[in-house]
């Protein structure tokens, strides 16, 4: 009986460590370069559905993402925006491979739009 509960126990505390990791998903990365948000930059960044933004995974390729990868201006990474089901609007950063056609990292930035 110990043995089922010990099973049990180590199973619950597995399913909350994975809960746990999906939340850092969302982390925000130390290389993240934001666009530069003045109403005069005449660069445009894709915004794509929140379904889209989290099939977004390390080793995505441009050529199966539903996205370009908008980097121009960006030597870092490339931007996307998206919004949350919770009406949260969020910029993803992509850190890319040095011949910028697959995903290395991801960061992500929730936004306070009312403050910009």
């Amino acid at each position: 009986m110990n043995k089922i509960f010990a099973l049990f126990l180590t199973i619950n505390i597995l399913m909350i460590s994975c809960d746990g990791n999906n939340n850092s998903r969302f982390e925000h990365k130390e290389w993240h370069t934001s666009p530069d948000r003045s109403p005069l930059s005449s660069t445009l960044y894709p915004f794509i559905e929140w379904k889209d933004a989290m099939e977004i995974k390390i080793g995505l390729t441009e050529k199966n993402a539903e996205f370009d990868f908008q980097y121009y201006h960006h030597p870092i990474n490339a931007i996307v925006f998206t919004k949350s089901p919770k009406n949260e609007n969020y910029e993803i950063a992509l850190k890319l491979s040095k011949n910028k056609k697959e995903v290395t990292d991801i960061s992500f930035l929730k936004l306070d739009l009312k403050n910009e």
